[in-house]
């Protein structure tokens, strides 16, 4: 598993490799990432090496492309943290968790639009997206562009600086977040029109393991 900044290095060397057909020098590649510090750069490159994603040899343009890259058919989405499914509490601030390698046929190829959030709390579980449920310790991939909220699907909110998973109904003035649960003690959360409620994206797809 990478971290967001191992991985950006990477897709910066992997760009730079199939734009011309040689590897970046550690010049080019400090250029590249706007860095001062060659020593920067080498030390991402041998946290890569060491994961087996590189391989470096001795020459100006030594970097080899590992095992582990073989023409990716996943790309590597940023964990950014937690969502509640319940009361959010939780302040929304992103983190790195590190990636989570999925499919590009699952991403539409453009891993820029995703990231990936734990669930916490049992407020969705009973919601249902391709044969899979929202259950508490899931993971869930979020399209960050899909903000256009309906009724029927899952989206993540963000309300009054908390992060939470909910289902969207506008009814007057009003606005509710609602729960999806077989857990009966969940309630909608109930807010006006003036109040700070921003989608942050749609939940697309759910992963359990």
């Amino acid at each position: 598993m990478l971290t967001e900044k191992q991985q950006h290095v990477l897709d910066v060397i992997i760009d730079y490799t199939s734009r011309y057909g040689k590897s970046p020098t550690i010049e080019e590649l400090k250029n590249l990432l706007h860095q001062k510090s060659k020593r920067w750069v080498t030390q991402y490159l041998e946290a890569l090496e060491k994961k087996w994603f590189i391989t470096r040899f001795d020459g100006y343009r030594g970097i080899r492309l590992g095992n582990n890259i073989g023409m990716q058919t996943t790309i590597n989405i940023p964990i950014l943290g937690y969502a509640n499914a319940g009361t959010p509490l939780a302040i929304a601030e992103a983190n790195d968790y590190g990636t989570l390698p999925i499919s590009k046929n699952i991403v539409s190829w453009d891993g820029k639009n995703h990231f990936v959030l734990r669930v916490s709390g049992t407020s969705m579980n009973n919601y249902e997206l391709k044969w899979k449920t929202l259950e508490n310790g899931s993971y869930v991939l979020i399209d960050k562009n899909a903000q256009n909220l309906n009724e029927k699907d899952a989206f993540l909110f963000i309300v009054n600086g908390g992060a939470t998973l909910k289902k969207y109904k506008k009814q007057g003035t009003n606005v509710f977040l609602l729960p999806d649960s077989h857990d009966d003690f969940h309630t909608p959360i109930v807010l006006s029109e003036s109040d700070s409620v921003m989608p942050n994206g749609k939940v697309v797809d759910v992963f359990q393991f």
